[in-house]
This record gives C-alpha cells, sequence and structure tokens, in this order.
C-alpha cells in the first residue's frame, strides 16, 4: 500500500511538471533547428483571400492565417491539417497550445462604428475553434496580434485621414480586457498594421508598402519602464503578412512579392 501511494505520488508530480513544461512560453527555437532551417518555405495559393500572417510553436509547426482558412504545416511547410474559417481572419499568435487570431466582421479602416472586431481561439494541435472573444475597442478592424508573458497587443486598420498619423496598439490580458491604448508616433502607414509579433525583448509590426512607404515598413518597439510601447528602430521592409523571429536580426517573413512564400531575411537599413 505505502510503494503503490509513492507511485501515485510520483505520477502526480510527473503530471505536474508535463503541464507546467507545455504551458510554458517558448522563445526562439533551439540551435540544432536553426541549423536546419529552410531559407524559403512555399505554401499553397489556394486559399482564400490572401496570407495574412504567420507563427510557430517554436518546436515542430509553422501555423499560416489566410482571410478563410487557417492551415497547420511542418517547419517545412507541409500540410497537417486545414480548417475554414470566417472572413476576415487576420494575423494569429500561438501561445501556450492555443492559437489566438485577430478577426474583423465589419469593414476596415473606416471612422468608428463600422468594424466588428474579435479574437478568436483555437487548440493548437487539432485546430478546433475554443470561443471568440469581443474587443471593440479596435474600433478600426482587428488585423494582427502578438502574445508575450501573457500580454497580448492587437494592431489593426487605420483611416486614409490627415488626422490618424499614428498608428494604435491595444494592449489586453489574456482574458481580453483592455490594458492600455498606444500611439505610435509613425506617421501614415496604409492599412494601419497588418502583422504583429514578439522577439528577443521587442515587438515587432509589418505595414503595407505604399506611397509613402514604397518598400514596406517594419516597425521595432519596446516598452519603457512605466509600460509605455516607444517606437524603437524602423526598416524600409515588408513583412505585411507575416512575421516570426529566429535569431537575432534573422526573421521568417512573408509578403505580396514574394510570391507565396515565406522566406528568412535579416532586418537592415
Amino acid at each position: 500500500m505505502k510503494r503503490n501511494c509513492h507511485l501515485l505520488f510520483y505520477c502526480v508530480i510527473l503530471m505536474c511538471i508535463s503541464s507546467i513544461s507545455c504551458s510554458k512560453e517558448k522563445e526562439g527555437f533551439d540551435k540544432y533547428i536553426l541549423a536546419q532551417f529552410p531559407e524559403k518555405i512555399t505554401y499553397a495559393s489556394d486559399y482564400g483571400g490572401h496570407l495574412q500572417g504567420i507563427t510557430t510553436d517554436y518546436d515542430d509547426f509553422i501555423f499560416w492565417s489566410h482571410t478563410t482558412q487557417i492551415v497547420k504545416t511542418d517547419l517545412k511547410g507541409a500540410i497537417l491539417r486545414i480548417i475554414d474559417v470566417p472572413t476576415h481572419h487576420g494575423d494569429l499568435a500561438f501561445y501556450r497550445n492555443k492559437l489566438y487570431v485577430a478577426v474583423n466582421l465589419g469593414k476596415f479602416n473606416e471612422e468608428p462604428g463600422l468594424a466588428d472586431s474579435w479574437i478568436y481561439i483555437y487548440k493548437a494541435d487539432d485546430l478546433s475553434f475554443i470561443r471568440k472573444v469581443p474587443i471593440p475597442e479596435v474600433v478600426h478592424g482587428a488585423g494582427g496580434i502578438a502574445i508575450h508573458n501573457n500580454q497580448a497587443m492587437v494592431v489593426g486598420g487605420l483611416p486614409n485621414l490627415s488626422s490618424y498619423m499614428k498608428n494604435i496598439v491595444y494592449q489586453y490580458d489574456l482574458e481580453f480586457n483592455l490594458k492600455r491604448i498606444h500611439y505610435l508616433e509613425t506617421g501614415y502607414t496604409r492599412l494601419g498594421i497588418q502583422t504583429a509579433a514578439w522577439f528577443n525583448g521587442f515587438w515587432y509590426f509589418g505595414c503595407y508598402e505604399s506611397v509613402q512607404n514604397p518598400e514596406g515598413k517594419v516597425l521595432k518597439v519596446s516598452m519603457s519602464e512605466n509600460g509605455r510601447l516607444i517606437l524603437a528602430d524602423t526598416f524600409d521592409m515588408n513583412m505585411s503578412h507575416g512575421i516570426i523571429g529566429l535569431e537575432k536580426d534573422k526573421f521568417l517573413c512573408s509578403n505580396k512579392s514574394m510570391n507565396h512564400m515565406a522566406m528568412v531575411v535579416t532586418l537592415k537599413h
């Protein structure tokens, strides 16, 4: 009887350790994986809309959000699972075995009142739907999300009006209670911010190419001691269809001109 109690005790401890390990936030790929990481990953072109964002578990999988589909692949792009989703699913984030997707069921890039912004949450293992949470504060349409340390940064559209010269980042906890609204001194970027990622101590935001920014724009953002987001740097590069940090200034990213590929690039001025 005593031996059985000891076995039960050790089993409980192992289960607890396993649970903690699975739910821990992983912040980068192991060196072994990086050493063999492909320079290019091709993804299919026959999805609804276009690629909106990419994310990873930093172990085995990449998750691709298209406007009306979510796709799970291995690190070489082999498809493992596809689900259909309501339009418009935007950029997504993997966090502790769940996928969080920025979704707008209304209009983008308009004055407040026409967007219908949500976060849809899925299980990462089989892409089954868990729940959706309204985020009405994102008044120009939710389009992207990144998560770190239980804090979600949600980005989205921006009207093409002279009064909108700052990009907006909405900070939430993981129950999607609004904590703070940040205004970045970026100048106007076409349709606001499209993609978001957290990597190596910074938040990164990808913006479309435009007349003002013909090569696109990547915003590198830090957080001050008082919790305010500060624009640390900008790059004339295009990561508007997805961002995943790899190492130092190397990222896996995509944009329209990459022609259905995600590619490893280095941030540079």
